[in-house]
């Protein structure tokens, strides 16, 4: 197995177990989400999110891996592209939670007429989360196929931009009162966000991929 880090072995482990982590909460948010669109949870009284105690997990281990890349033996260069993907990463976790505080305190109430296509747009989105966590991967196994994945990732991105503005369309053409369709909006823009910071995440790792191979 390739090494990016071959001195650093501590260091690839917890950046793998950190992915995996933020990945956690990227599975919760697919779980949860269903019953916040039905408005089940709202109906029973229930703000709690289940995507919180995942995502301050996954704090916990960011700040344990920027210590560990403070007091390891990487290159100042790398070091500082290594904090900057961890950064993006920890953002992807923060939008999974928030997309939830969007039901859990809004009580965001989202017509039926969308359920399906939101649903449609969260799978679309966490497909590019998931192609992305492949490309991590392979930074640290075979950088010579990370460009692909990547490209993957900016492929999966673009069908999320397209989905993004159809359902706005839709939105923005409800008979409902503006400020609903401002609150629908943002809920759009937030899950949408999820395979931005994806896409984000896939072009640092070519960057760092193509700096450690020549």
């Amino acid at each position: 197995m390739f090494r990016l880090w071959r001195s650093e072995k501590r260091l690839q482990e917890k950046l793998e177990a950190y992915v995996a982590q933020v990945m956690q909460t990227l599975g919760s948010l697919k779980e949860t989400f269903p019953s916040c669109l039905d408005g089940s949870r709202s109906r029973r009284g229930d703000l709690s999110n289940p995507v919180h105690p995942l995502e301050s997990r996954a704090d916990d281990m960011r700040r344990d891996l920027e210590v560990e890349l403070y007091s390891g033996r990487l290159l100042p260069e790398s070091r500082a592209d290594l904090l900057t993907l961890i950064e993006v990463l920890d953002r992807i976790s923060n939008s999974a939670e928030n997309i939830v505080e969007f039901f859990s305190l809004q009580e965001l109430d989202v017509p039926e007429t969308l359920h399906d296509d939101l649903r449609e747009f969260l799978a679309k989105n966490l497909e590019a989360c998931a192609a992305m966590a492949e490309t991590v991967a392979l930074l640290l196994t075979d950088l010579g196929r990370v460009q692909a994945l990547a490209t993957e990732v900016d492929h999966l991105e673009s069908q999320c931009d397209t989905r993004e503005r159809r359902l706005l369309r839709r939105i923005f053409d409800l008979d409902v009162e503006r400020a609903h369709k401002l609150h629908l909006r943002d809920l759009v823009a937030a899950l949408g966000m999820l395979s931005d910071r994806a896409e984000e995440v896939a072009d640092m790792v070519v960057r760092i991929a193509v700096k450690r191979r020549f």
